[in-house]
């Protein structure tokens, strides 16, 4: 073919013939990158082995570590034990030098190297301006006997799941549009001293950069020590209120929201009254949960440093809205269940580093999600996060399919010993 007028070819004339579309279709635009299993194995990684290097009271090889490390991500994303982890790994460690490399854990290196775990995770996401946290306990249930009688591991709780021992733990949780982040998480060795969870809990967020704005706690911490230090400490917390019979007669009246004052007193009589400001927020019920009609009376209790600053903070209209950000908590704890490897140790530091990496895979699964599942869109939060793209159970099988491809999974049985021939009088015989 000749070139035309303009001087192109076949070549060029096909090349032109090509329409412009001035809005290309969504399946057509460019991919800025791929997420796959080694990918988030690298990530894992990262906070992983640092984490084993300080927890761990010998120095072991790097290889050891690197090995126990995948071992402890595969149990976690199979949630399985250690043991049952290797017994399907063709390469890697062997099942009991990861025990003896477990039984090395120190409980302080362990806490001290989670926490910082936590932190460096987290840090680069924490706002500049004061945000929302929340604080709540956490219990594991345990049907073994103390490591010592006289200083038991567990604390005493109410018979669940056959069981009246757990593991005592104390997380703080980053509440920000669209996304929770896990700040801090503390073992327990007892269920007393509430006030000073809370307070460590805190500092280890001052310590991330956390401005805490808001502080949400449960009921369980409506109590004069706990409130007294964070009042005095220039905190605004919101809890419910236990109630009894002659409170509820008191506070549950009337068909429209008030605001009150309670005065709760130190119960040992040292320390001088507490004054409270006392949200009670009134809601209808129309029958949409559990079938119940009528007026619902949901107490709350208020404290800041003034009084202005709290009502400014926690507007009575809004306080069951805003204590409702902190249900977020309790599905963290369900998703606790589904990525942290079980055992059967005694040893606090063994179950304080399962529950350490089933929340820092949680934390990492919520950056994974803003960075690969998340669309920029109009609004006061500028996107939203498509939770169906990458959901947890995606993740885990990524990183357990990382792990494979490096230890190996084993796919055939070979027969070890002679068959038994009393199976053959039974008509059993070997394939």
């Amino acid at each position: 073919m000749w070139p035309s007028r303009r001087g192109g070819g076949r070549e060029t004339a096909a090349g032109r013939a090509r329409p412009r579309q001035k809005y290309s279709p969504s399946h057509r635009r460019r991919r800025t990158g791929v997420l796959t299993d080694r990918d988030v194995r690298r990530q894992a990684h990262l906070w992983l082995l640092p984490l084993l290097a300080s927890a761990l009271a010998h120095a072991f090889s790097s290889r050891a570590r690197r090995d126990l490390a995948d071992l402890v991500l595969r149990a976690a994303s199979e949630r399985s034990s250690v043991t049952h982890a290797r017994a399907r790994c063709r390469r890697g460690t062997s099942d009991r030098h990861a025990r003896r490399l477990l039984a090395f854990l120190d409980l302080g290196l362990t806490q001290r190297a989670l926490t910082r775990a936590l932190r460096e995770l987290a840090a680069p996401y924490v706002p500049q301006h004061p945000v929302d946290v929340a604080i709540d306990f956490h219990d594991i249930p345990y049907y073994g006997g103390p490591i010592d009688p006289k200083r038991p591991q567990f604390v005493k709780t109410q018979e669940a799941r056959g069981t009246h021992r757990a593991y005592h733990y104390a997380s703080l949780d980053l509440l920000l549009p669209h996304f929770r982040l896990t700040l801090s998480v503390r073992y327990l060795r007892q269920r007393g001293g509430r006030h000073r969870a809370v307070l460590r809990a805190l500092a280890d967020a001052r310590r991330c950069g956390v401005q805490v704005r808001r502080l949400y706690l449960d009921r369980e911490f409506y109590e004069y020590a706990t409130l007294s230090r964070l009042k005095a400490a220039d905190y605004t917390v919101i809890t419910p209120m236990r109630l009894g019979s002659r409170q509820r007669e008191r506070w549950e009246r009337g068909t429209r929201s008030y605001v009150t004052e309670h005065t709760l007193r130190d119960p040992r009589g040292v320390g001088e009254p507490l004054h409270l400001r006392v949200h009670v927020v009134v809601r209808y019920q129309a029958g949409k949960k559990w079938g119940k009609h009528g007026a619902q009376y949901l107490v709350y209790q208020v404290i800041g440093h003034v009084a202005d600053e709290a009502i400014r903070d926690v507007p009575l209209r809004s306080t069951h809205t805003l204590y409702r950000r902190r249900f977020g908590i309790e599905t963290s704890y369900r998703l606790l269940g589904e990525a942290r490897a079980i055992t059967t140790s005694r040893s606090p530091a063994v179950r304080l580093l399962y529950v350490g990496v089933a929340l820092l895979l949680q934390d990492e699964w919520v950056i994974l999600k803003l960075q690969w599942a998340s669309e920029g869109r109009q609004g006061p939060s500028g996107f939203v996060v498509h939770e169906e793209v990458l959901p947890l159970t995606t993740l885990l099988e990524l990183l357990r399919a990382a792990i494979e491809r490096r230890l190996g999974s084993i796919l055939k049985i070979e027969r070890q010993w002679r068959f038994p021939c009393r199976l053959r009088t039974v008509g059993v015989s070997p394939s």
